[in-house]
């Protein structure tokens, strides 16, 4: 008689010792931009544009010309909070089991600092797409917003390409858009991966003998004619495929403690018999200078 294993399932080895966490893109862009602490609420940031006019130096007299305008513009945080609760009694019948302590006292969340972990890249990945979408819930307005609504009247808006256009086009459109103001400075050109992609695909392909090809595994790239240009692939433009063009200084991250979003607490809950993370941050953004700033928005 053949021997009949039918009825069994088929055995999977799990790795007891090992927990895959999967890796997120962390908030590249707050590298990127100006992070002004200590942001409990609302601050404003104070403003002085001066101008002159020259006069005739060949006559006696004082005549005084020009203004001096002080202004300011406001930059707020919203209170962000993390909150999860883990049952340790739910591995009893899983893979993990074997770290559990059946003993008032001793109770142990199994992979309980790569559960945190994985959380923190989860809270970075999030607020990277915040800090340029915003978000209702927690009262936040992106950069996005702010430079096409809020701002409008002073950043610049790119027009005369389409989402037709090549990457190597769209580029150059926001390039020649950009104010002097802003290239003497050195500017950041934050665009998505599949745009950041793309570019270096048309650059290659359009290689001549006296250029090397680009490597497509850069993290950032001088721009092809501008090395006061720097093009920034980010996560948060992602979806909307929208380009910016900002001197260093124009884009701000405001927060209450730096690097706050990536700090936890992991506790025992012994009246709730859990296990419970929290992360409580503050996030903003704002636009210090919008006059040097310059994007594109896919229609």
């Amino acid at each position: 008689m053949a021997l009949n294993v039918s009825g069994l399932t088929d055995y999977v080895n799990v790795h007891k010792d090992e927990l895959l966490v999967k890796a997120a893109a962390d908030s590249k862009t707050i590298r990127f931009v100006d992070i002004m602490p200590g942001v409990k609420s609302e601050d404003a940031i104070p403003y002085l544009s001066s101008t002159v006019v020259f006069d005739d130096g060949s006559k006696c007299g004082f005549d005084a010309k020009g203004d001096d305008v002080f202004s300011e513009r406001k930059i707020k945080t919203s209170a962000v909070k993390v909150n999860k609760k883990f049952c340790w009694k739910e591995f009893e019948k899983k893979f993990a089991n074997y770290q559990l302590l059946w003993q008032a006292g001793r109770e142990t969340l199994p992979f309980e600092e790569k559960i945190a972990n994985a959380n923190l890249e989860a809270i970075q990945k999030e607020l990277e797409n915040v800090i340029w979408n915003g978000d209702t819930a927690i009262t936040m307005d992106g950069f996005l917003k702010q430079i096409s609504e809020i701002d409008s009247a002073s950043t610049i808006a790119v027009t005369g390409v389409t989402t037709g256009s090549s990457y190597t086009d769209i580029i150059k459109a926001v390039v020649k858009a950009i104010p002097g103001a802003a290239l003497k400075k050195g500017v950041n050109l934050f665009l998505s991966h599949t745009a950041f992609n793309g570019y270096i695909a048309e650059q290659n392909e359009n290689c001549c003998a006296n250029r090397p090809v680009i490597d497509a595994a850069v993290e950032t790239l001088k721009y092809v004619g501008d090395s006061r240009i720097t093009l920034i692939p980010v996560e948060g433009l992602e979806t909307s495929g929208a380009m910016v063009a900002a001197s260093k200084d124009a884009l701000v991250y405001a927060t209450d403690l730096e690097g706050s979003e990536g700090e936890y607490k992991m506790w025992y809950s012994e009246d709730n018999d859990d296990f419970r993370l929290r992360v409580l941050f503050r996030a903003g953004t704002a636009l210090r200078w919008p006059d040097e700033i310059a994007y594109y928005i896919p229609a």
